[in-house]
């Protein structure tokens, strides 16, 4: 695994403050990172191990990041991760958004619920579940916001797919790193509600409030937004891409789409589609005032928000943006698994999931062009994971999991070339 090549490999790709550790002390290990320029030492081992070998990069990379000017089309969740990733690499990013401001659009709602949707199964579809869970967290971690609250989420064991499902994932682990599973009494305990069902409870997962998140990971120094700004028209030529909007004109090295389903206006990508999805918002009452984590089993139930609740959500092909009682009905309907009593409807929101035939995002580049869309429900989950991609394509770095993931969400799978 070390061999010379490799090590080599490394150095060309570190910079001063590059380090590494492995377990292996053996004498060809040491050599070959000494031959490629590391400084080394041995060290106490980690967990069972009594040794290990540490080491640290001398001089500078051959490589150099070169600093970009890079527009975003969208500020949802998908294109605020990826300016906030972008700017921490000093590039200068603008950022233009049709709306009055971030997140009012399909990532708009008052709170977006962060857990995974696992399988048991060895695919494409479940390693991206599981690893841009885990990396979500983690990047809403480092923002130190207090509009991210790691509160943990419960997965109801609600029904035969569900109950298979739990049963398939604790026999897949028995670690209780990323979830324990809870009877109803326990759940009901932790939830501070009456619970119809138990069910897994992951520790690390949580809630964003969209908007204000957005609003605060923008405020950065490499970050110019542009809100009211409808981009028209994309010009690409000689590896340089002219943005034109109702407002302006501008050039930029990289340019990337974050803006959902508005994507077809300028890439034709077949097989994505837009859901209608409507939220209900509800009063609070003596029985839910304590829930202070997300429920999640046909529908989600959220914890007390000053007083409310928001619960959803439909599932529809309809294109209104009206808010219909039928889907507040079937909403509270959801709810009957997750906790009998009366729910008292006090407003609604309507908005569109991107969603893709395979149920994976799209985030890759096509045509010159990067594109991180297709998210469906699970946006604050999947986008930033897929942002971290497209940065370490822009910058020439590893990619933040492996070929078969990549491949699995790569645009060319949905693109259809239209004859000229």
């Amino acid at each position: 695994m070390w061999s010379l090549d490799v090590a080599k490999k490394l150095k060309e790709t570190s910079n001063a403050e590059t380090t590494f550790a492995t377990y292996s002390v053996a004498g060809l290990v040491k050599r070959n990172f000494t031959q490629a320029g590391f400084l080394i030492k041995k060290s106490t081992g980690f967990g069972l191990k009594r040794d290990m070998l540490m080491g640290s990069s001398t001089g500078k990379a051959k490589y150099q990041f070169s600093r970009k000017r890079i527009c975003i089309v969208g500020a949802g969740i998908a294109g605020c991760s990826l300016a906030k990733i972008l700017a921490e690499k000093g590039h200068k990013v603008t950022i233009f958004d049709k709306e009055e401001n971030a997140s009012f659009s399909a990532s708009g709602n008052k709170i977006l619920v962060t857990y995974p949707r696992l399988s048991a199964h060895d695919s494409p579809y479940a390693r991206f579940s599981l690893q841009s869970f885990l990396y979500s967290s983690n990047f809403y971690d480092q923002l130190k916001s207090k509009y991210w609250k790691k509160s943990g989420v419960l997965m109801m064991n609600f029904d035969d797919n569900s109950k298979k499902r739990e049963e398939s994932l604790c026999k897949a682990t028995s670690k209780e790193d990323l979830f324990v599973k809870l009877d109803k009494e326990t759940a009901s305990l932790r939830a501070g509600v009456p619970l119809n069902h138990g069910g897994l409870f992951f520790k690390d997962a949580g809630y964003i409030q969209p908007k204000k998140l957005c609003q605060e990971i923008l405020q950065h120094e490499n970050i110019t937004t542009k809100y009211s700004e409808e981009v028209l028209t994309i010009n690409t030529e000689h590896g340089m891409h002219e943005i034109i909007t109702n407002q302006s004109k501008s050039e930029f090295d990289e340019l990337c789409l974050c803006n959902a389903y508005d994507v077809k206006r300028f890439i034709n990508l077949d097989s994505i589609t837009k859901k209608r999805g409507q939220v209900s918002l509800i009063s609070t009452n003596d029985k839910l005032k304590n829930l202070t984590f997300p429920i999640c089993a046909g529908g989600y139930l959220s914890p007390n928000l000053k007083g409310e609740h928001l619960i959803g959500s439909s599932y529809s092909q309809l294109e209104s943006l009206d808010v219909l009682d039928e889907e507040h009905d079937g909403n509270k309907i959801k709810i009957n698994a997750i906790y009998d009593g009366e729910l008292e409807v006090l407003a609604g929101r309507v908005g569109f999931r991107t969603v893709t035939k395979d149920r994976m995002p799209i985030s890759g580049k096509l045509n010159g062009i990067y594109i991180n869309v297709g998210h469906g429900s699970r946006g604050s989950t999947s986008a930033p994971l897929c942002s971290q991609h497209i940065a370490d394509m822009i910058d020439k770095t590893p990619p933040p999991f492996g070929s078969k993931i990549s491949y699995a969400i790569r645009p060319e799978r949905f693109y259809s070339k239209i004859s000229e």
